[in-house]
């Protein structure tokens, strides 16, 4: 089943210290590009919402955006009276070996370090319940993004699939023809040789003629061609069905399947078959368009 790179996510789940939220967005992109922005309070998790979408992908530009919206009783600041009393007894302990008179504001004391206490330090337990909540935001987030881009990968698994079978069509249409204009082509060739020599006076040995038509006619050919495309449709039926797909495989069996259709036009003179041709290369370029948001 093909699973495109486009895909959207975004969930949201309360805790006891507010609620926080992951949204997981991603678009084509020709090999794995994944960035994660977290406020600075939750920047530790960056590398673990990062290694879970690496994961869950192979390419695409993925983006991921964490956020937390604190609890207003816990997003407060609090005082710490025990840092705040050990301040002022070390200042009244200098102040007297010094011999300094005056009282200190305690107001004056509230930026000195561990003072005012910050959210993450109220609870030692915090990071631990941070990481638990997370965890279950990301695999539900993750899930819900991979969700959305197997639908979309099933609507283009059906574009490719409708595509290549009007290529096939077209290349049986090919080799049809062909069977016809090659003894076509073989019988004009002959009668102009024949009227070359005839109006030149010259003479040539039938058996002569008929090996030079041979050698001409083994560069016209298209037997070869035709037995490759037919072998990389039938591969490619196979990949795109198959429970892992690669879109780099699918892209590189088309530009493969261009390479035989350019050979074709190139040998084959019967305008109609070349007009065909035109057609079975604007159906891979279709099946291409499509390939590019395969994962």
């Amino acid at each position: 089943m093909l699973k495109s790179m486009t895909g959207f996510s975004r969930n949201r789940i309360d805790t006891r210290f507010g609620a926080i939220s992951l949204e997981i967005s991603s678009v084509n992109h020709r090999n794995q590009e994944i960035t994660v922005k977290t406020p600075r309070e939750l920047s530790l998790f960056e590398q673990v919402v990062q290694q879970g979408i690496r994961t869950a992908s192979r390419r695409g530009k993925v983006q991921a955006r964490l956020e937390i919206c604190w609890d207003p009783t816990l997003r407060a600041a609090r005082i710490d009276p025990e840092v705040l009393k050990g301040y002022v007894g070390g200042i009244s302990r200098i102040s007297k070996d010094l011999g300094f008179q005056g009282d200190v504001a305690i107001e004056q004391l509230l930026s000195l370090p561990g003072v005012i206490v910050s959210p993450q330090d109220i609870d030692g337990d915090l990071e631990n319940d941070l990481g638990e909540a997370i965890a279950d935001l990301l695999g539900a987030g993750i899930s819900q993004w991979d969700l959305m881009r197997s639908l979309e990968g099933s609507h283009l698994q059906q574009e490719i699939t409708d595509h290549l079978e009007r290529f096939h069509i077209l290349v049986l249409d090919i080799g049809a023809r062909w069977a016809v204009a090659k003894d076509i082509a073989a019988g004009s060739l002959k009668e102009r040789i024949r009227l070359l020599l005839d109006s030149g006076g010259f003479e040539c040995d039938e058996g002569r003629i008929a090996q030079e038509i041979i050698i001409l006619n083994d560069k016209w050919d298209i037997a070869e061609e035709m037995a490759r495309l037919a072998s990389h449709v039938d591969k490619f039926r196979g990949i795109v069905h198959n429970d892992v797909v690669s879109g780099k495989t699918l892209d590189f069996l088309v530009q493969e399947m261009n390479r035989e259709i350019n050979t074709i036009a190139s040998k084959v003179q019967d305008a109609d078959i070349r007009w065909v041709s035109v057609e079975a290369k604007s159906a891979l370029e279709s099946i291409r368009e499509q390939i590019q948001n395969v994962e």
